[in-house]
């Protein structure tokens, strides 16, 4: 079952860090439910993988996690939670952001999208995702199109990882799909594939080396042939930004 929006569609995805952070603070966002459902059709498994994230990192690493799902989820909650959440953090912290729902190009739905007029833009995200203090951040987008998330600002390169590096703050972007692809869910399933992955990779899967850490190339590495394999080459999931491969972006149990 594919995840499509009439006329928008959407993913969005998370901003990580350097060294281990002292604190993470996570803002997770689930839209199954929307409020105009003729624009905005349901969705299987959007709430179960924003808990399935939420639950991930309420035990990790001294977490603050703020979850948002459905009618709770309107523009308006969305950034205050996003701004008061994320201005707690210090240098030494991580802050994530994590969507799953409908998705377009440049943007975000939310509970009362119902036009391109009522939409998250990326700019709003990351101008609040800039003005935080921390070092680390992650966006993790599960979305329809949400690797045209920043075409508005630098054109992809033909859907290929970007990467570059930077010694002040390491931001990852990672999205379910190209900006020309729509991102699957399975109706048998309980999380979409690319929070699945996300969550198994998390877990210790991608830690190839057996080091105790999941690095940015890791996640990639065992995330990407997955997600690719599980949809039938129709979904490639892109990571871009101002990171290092060797970035750790979670610490294995």
């Amino acid at each position: 079952m594919k995840r499509y929006l009439f006329s928008i569609l959407f993913t969005f995805v998370l901003c990580c860090g350097v060294s281990y952070a002292q604190k993470t603070y996570v803002v997770s966002i689930g839209l199954g439910e929307y409020k105009y459902p003729e624009v905005a059709p349901p969705l299987p498994c959007s709430v179960a993988d924003a808990r399935a994230v939420s639950h991930f990192f309420h035990d990790y690493n001294g977490s603050r996690v703020f979850m948002l799902l459905n009618e709770n989820a309107t523009k308006s909650h969305i950034l205050k939670v996003m701004r008061k959440e994320f201005a707690k953090s210090t240098v030494n912290d991580e802050i994530i952001f994590v969507f799953s729902g409908h998705g377009l190009q440049g943007g975000l739905t939310c509970y009362e999208t119902k036009d391109e007029n009522s939409i998250i833009t990326y700019n709003e995200i990351q101008e609040i995702m800039k003005s935080a203090k921390a070092r680390r951040k992650i966006i993790l987008a599960m979305a329809c199109y949400s690797g045209g998330l920043n075409l508005q600002k630098k054109k992809q390169n033909n859907g290929n990882t970007q990467r570059r590096k930077t010694n002040k703050t390491s931001v990852m972007l990672y999205t379910s799909s190209r900006s020309t692809e729509v991102s699957w869910e399975h109706p048998n399933m309980r999380n979409s594939y690319f929070i699945s992955r996300i969550l198994e990779g998390f877990r210790g899967y991608a830690d190839k080396n057996g080091d105790k850490k999941v690095t940015a190339r890791e996640l990639f590495n065992y995330v990407n042939p997955h997600v690719i394999k599980d949809t039938g080459g129709k979904q490639h999931p892109q990571m871009w930004g101002k990171f290092d491969d060797s970035m750790v972006v979670v610490y294995v149990k």
